[in-house]
């Protein structure tokens, strides 16, 4: 008994403020948030209220809802500041979260319909299991591998892509505008996906001849895409799979938001293609999120775990960057840190 009372006096009692509290417990029921964001994405509300408030007996009979389950719903997002609800039972979006429109500059309407959709949202319920085992949650949750998920699953590709193509779009212009062309003639953006980087590189540096690469699938979405953009006429487009083989003798090769997708084997291969894909001096250029060291707060820390969910790869350090680099025979020539998350890495083969 007195043993158990001097181990009681080594910890100090520690009782959570109401403040405390209340922040944890919100953290907690974030799902809500995300499910109810999505829904009224999938409604098409926040287009739908574009032009001014609306009731939500309007709003359910454009968009094909129940009135009743609607209004409960308009009026839990008012409780939370996204959107707005006035005396007469009228409801609008808030300025900040106008961004769920789809056709507004940095629109987060193609995340808020990825990120709640089923085939995404249930593979995060394998997380456990994931780190239980080391193993991919989606794989394990779908029984096959994300990309090879979403090449048999059509309306989940466009959706998948349409949210790739959003978040690159953020910030592709001050990435382009990075990247050093000095001296090169053409460029090739490995895994492009619809060609956001694409375009805005082609913008950016109308002398030089970019070559947007992908599966052929996703190509063909970035046709279309790229067709919207006016810049159709100044890419070449090519599909095919990086695991087999790139497109040979650019002088500049970009790879974003690539690597992370794969664990070190396969993203050995990827770098390995490439080199043998340089007939001679040429660049590499990966765009990737750099893990800060020790406990930094880093997005980086929450998109690795994304990856442990979703895909098999990682978020890795500066230091495990110049590794892989080194392994797949590149040698880096410097490292720009274009924003909060986004880093530049540049690399090139000793003999150039």
């Amino acid at each position: 008994m007195g043993l158990h009372l001097r181990e009681h006096r080594r910890f100090t009692l520690i009782i959570p403020s109401e403040s405390h509290k209340a922040h944890v417990m919100d953290v907690l029921r974030g799902y809500r948030l995300t499910q109810m964001l999505h829904v009224i994405a999938r409604l098409g509300i926040p287009d739908r209220l574009a032009d001014g408030p609306r009731t939500a007996p309007e709003l359910a009979l454009s968009a094909g809802a129940d009135p009743a389950a609607l209004f409960r719903l308009l009026r839990a997002l008012a409780s939370e500041g996204v959107l707005r609800q006035d005396s007469d039972g009228n409801f609008s979006l808030t300025e900040e979260w106008q961004t769920l429109r789809s056709d507004v500059d940095g629109s987060a309407h193609s995340a808020a319909m990825l990120y709640g959709e089923p085939f995404w949202w249930s593979a995060w319920g394998g997380l456990f299991a994931s780190v239980r085992t080391g193993g991919t949650a989606f794989e394990q949750v779908h029984g096959v591998p994300l990309f090879e998920f979403l090449g048999a699953n059509l309306d989940a590709a466009r959706l998948f892509n349409a949210g790739m193509q959003s978040m690159t779009a953020e910030r592709a212009s001050a990435i382009a505008a990075a990247i050093d062309s000095s001296g090169a003639r053409s460029l090739v953006d490995v895994a492009g996906g619809h060609g956001a980087l694409a375009a805005a590189i082609v913008r950016g540096s109308p002398n030089l001849a970019v070559t947007l690469f992908d599966r052929p699938s996703v190509v063909d979405g970035a046709r279309s895409m790229l067709s919207r953009l006016g810049v159709v006429d100044r890419c070449t487009l090519v599909g095919g799979d990086f695991f087999v083989s790139v497109p040979g003798g650019a002088d500049i090769y970009t790879l974003k938001d690539v690597l992370h997708d794969w664990d070190d084997e396969k993203a050995l291969t990827i770098l390995r293609n490439v080199r043998g894909a340089m007939d001679g001096p040429a660049r590499l250029v990966v765009i990737e999120r750099i893990v800060p060291p020790g406990g930094e707060p880093s997005v980086s820390k929450l998109i690795d775990i994304s990856m442990l969910v979703l895909t098999g790869g990682r978020e890795r350090t500066e230091v495990e960057y110049r590794t892989l680099l080194a392994s797949a025979g590149f040698c880096i020539q410097r490292v720009v840190r274009v924003d909060q998350e986004t880093s530049i890495i540049e690399g090139k083969t000793p003999a150039s």
